[in-house]
């Protein structure tokens, strides 16, 4: 069952990070768009900037997981590579803990925020008057899937540590 779930998340994962370099390559297209049309016309877009914002929240907190599982995040390693395994396994299990337990809470968080921008019927303060709960999934999705992935990397380290003769520091 374990195993299943991590498959979704990981295959998630993946679909959010091939679709982040997506939106990224979008951005940059619409924003040289916008840099064309304001200085070739001198007709500035009332579109690009709103877009381009929810874009960039969308990919960077899509992507976050995705990170995370490649163990790509950027992470202070001058000290951590210099332990022996067993600490460096310790150490990874206790701050995949923390992390698990922060992104947790910024989930509930991101949930009671979009509950009630729903309940409001909040919309942008722009003329696209998009609905806010549709840039801010993108903190409840980002979130839920870190929190998943650091409970996964915690998972790994502590059953590496419990296994007989374990020496930790074996990464997959």
């Amino acid at each position: 069952m374990m195993n299943r779930f991590r498959a979704v998340v990981e295959q998630c994962n993946h679909v959010l990070g091939m679709a982040s370099g997506l939106g990224i390559l979008a951005m940059g297209l619409i924003l040289t768009y916008e840099v064309f049309v304001r200085y070739v016309f001198n007709a500035p877009t009332i579109w690009v900037q709103e877009t381009s914002i929810y874009l960039y929240m969308w990919t960077m907190l899509a992507a976050a997981s995705y990170t995370l599982q490649k163990r790509k995040h950027v992470h202070v390693d001058l000290v951590v590579d210099r332990l022996p395994a067993r600490p460096r396994s310790v150490l990874e299990a206790m701050t995949s803990g923390v992390g698990t337990v922060f992104c947790a809470i910024v989930s509930v968080q991101a949930y009671q925020m979009i509950a009630a921008t729903v309940r409001f019927g909040k919309v942008s303060a722009t003329p696209l008057r998009v609905p806010l709960w549709i840039p801010q999934s993108a903190l409840l999705m980002g979130f839920v899937l870190l929190t998943c992935q650091f409970a996964f990397h915690f998972l790994d380290r502590v059953t590496e540590l419990r296994a007989p003769g374990a020496k930790g520091g074996a990464h997959v």
